[in-house]
């Protein structure tokens, strides 16, 4: 589930006579290279090391590396980096999986809707959706596409695959408590806190919703959110909120007006009285439970 990981181990050394295509950089003795595709940065205070983990092990990531998968990989790098990674402070992480889906992702994709205090982007005709701002990131996207022309490896190849990825940019240490050396954020506990996080980042994405129109106990009240979830599942989440932005840049809505307005989305997107979860959503639901569950 680890993929990549950013690194710092102040006051150390970077084995430069082992780095592909270094070069120099501005600063006395300071250089950038490459060890099996993790780009190594020798600075004044010490050496950054970033990459996947994945790919530096197994050449490619679309298989997801169990936690002892990960430690192998970071005994490697210690092998063959001569550094100490004891002495590290893990900065940046990512954790990711690889799900295999019976229709394209993007028909996933789809479903999800915007989330408060996050930039959501769409890219590659819906291919690939990422939720993020400052601090935080999480895609999804299609693994398949990702990797063309070559194939995904067994037992993928041949299936639709969508990929999930979350990235903590910055603020890691609210997730851990204390900033963790790379060995220790392979361990049992911070390995299943960062699945955990990864799950609970996929679940917290309002996703649509199919509308019940069931007679059974009506109520005019009921009748009328049946009719207004009806219109929002027509509108969509994105335009319904780009209609309530440009109604705040026209001077049209006011601040207090919008934020009622989007409350009443969000209520009328996941009111289980008159919405069922879209056959798509709950297949991905019911694998990233699973993942989360099983991953070791």
């Amino acid at each position: 589930m680890t993929d990549s990981i950013s690194v710092f181990l102040p006051d150390a050394l970077a084995p430069l006579d082992r780095l592909a295509g270094l070069r120099p950089l501005r600063g006395e003795g300071c250089y950038l290279g490459t060890l099996g595709g993790l780009r190594i940065i020798q600075g004044v205070q010490g050496v950054f090391v970033r990459g996947s983990l994945p790919k530096y092990l197994n050449g490619e990531n679309a298989l997801p590396l169990t936690r002892q998968a990960v430690r192998a990989a970071l005994g490697k790098l210690e092998t063959e980096s001569g550094m100490d990674l004891k002495i590290g402070r893990v900065y940046q992480l990512e954790t990711a999986c690889t799900l295999p889906v019976n229709d394209p992702p993007r028909e996933y994709l789809a479903a999800w809707g915007p989330l408060a205090r996050f930039k959501k982007s769409t890219h590659g005709n819906g291919d690939t959706v990422t939720l993020a701002n400052g601090g935080r990131s999480f895609s999804g996207y299609d693994k398949g596409e990702e990797m063309a022309p070559e194939a995904l490896p067994c037992p993928l190849a041949g299936l639709y695959a969508l990929r999930l990825e979350s990235c903590w940019k910055r603020g890691l240490k609210r997730l851990y408590g204390r900033l963790l050396n790379p060995w220790e954020a392979s361990e049992p506990e911070a390995y299943g806190q960062a699945v955990r996080a990864w799950a609970a980042f996929y679940f917290k994405i309002p996703k649509r919703r199919e509308v019940c129109l069931s007679m059974d106990g009506m109520t005019p009240k009921g009748f009328e959110r049946t009719l207004a979830a009806l219109g929002l599942q027509s509108l969509g989440l994105d335009r319904a909120q780009e209609i309530i932005r440009d109604g705040l840049a026209s001077g049209a809505l006011d601040r207090v007006k919008a934020s009622r307005m989007r409350a009443l989305f969000r209520e009328l997107a996941k009111d289980e009285r008159i919405t069922n979860t879209d056959p798509l959503t709950a297949e991905i639901d019911e694998k990233v439970r699973a993942v989360a569950r099983f991953a070791r």
